[in-house]
């Protein structure tokens, strides 16, 4: 806990950092943009789904997912849009960061875009397609919370916490890393899914997510060694 504590506080001064304020507006601007395609997105998706489904059992639940409004079903899911968002902005994000904290461990090797973009593709369809399976679920008062935030939680702390880690070490080391400290990933994860589903605040979350990780991974890492104190 005091590792988390620690990396939301530096993740937050890292905030201010010379250069982030760029990559801040650039990030919200990506997020508005893909919030508004997303809600466009699934109106015509459920459009298309209950025209495909008429006359079938599956189009009794139509007019339930019809009165849902976009906004809502994006809401849902926007959990699992955050890494291809974050994608775009992690490797500066992390050097700015490295930079100023961290400057012994500056050492990354060139990382191929295109095959982090389609890992990170992938974890955000297998994250919706979850979402969307446990959609249901989320209508049961007192349920819904707690398993929007636990599901969402372990998934973008898990994968947040990987889009640092991998510019240092393998995928190997990352999973041993992982279930060494898969608590303080999990509840980091939980904070960032809480924050990706409150208005404003989730226009920061990708953001301060993966600042948070940085600061994590390297806390991890070395715990003893701290290049920079706040």
């Amino acid at each position: 806990m005091d590792a988390l504590i620690t990396s939301a506080i530096r993740a937050l001064h890292s905030l201010a950092a010379p250069g982030m304020l760029e990559i801040f507006v650039k990030s919200v601007g990506v997020t508005v943009l893909s919030l508004i395609g997303f809600i466009m997105a699934n109106t015509l998706f459920f459009a298309w789904l209950a025209h495909t489904l008429a006359g079938t059992a599956a189009s009794n639940f139509m007019p339930w997912l019809g009165s849902l409004p976009p906004s809502q079903i994006a809401w849902v899911l926007f959990p699992g849009l955050m890494p291809v968002i974050i994608h775009f902005f992690v490797d500066i994000i992390a050097l700015l960061i490295e930079e100023r904290d961290y400057p012994k461990s500056m050492h990354v090797g060139e990382q191929a875009f295109w095959p982090k973009m389609a890992h990170d593709l992938k974890f955000s369809l297998f994250a919706m397609t979850l979402n969307l399976l446990v959609l249901p679920l989320y209508l049961l008062p007192g349920l819904n919370l707690v398993l929007f935030y636990l599901l969402n939680g372990y998934l973008l702390g898990r994968e947040f916490f990987s889009m640092a880690a991998r510019r240092h070490i393998p995928a190997r080391e990352i999973n041993d890393l992982y279930h060494r400290h898969s608590t303080v990933i999990f509840l980091a994860g939980i904070v960032l899914a809480v924050m990706a589903t409150i208005p404003i605040a989730n226009l920061l979350a990708p953001f301060w997510g993966i600042a948070v990780m940085v600061h994590l991974y390297h806390r991890l890492k070395r715990p003893v060694v701290l290049e920079r104190v706040l």
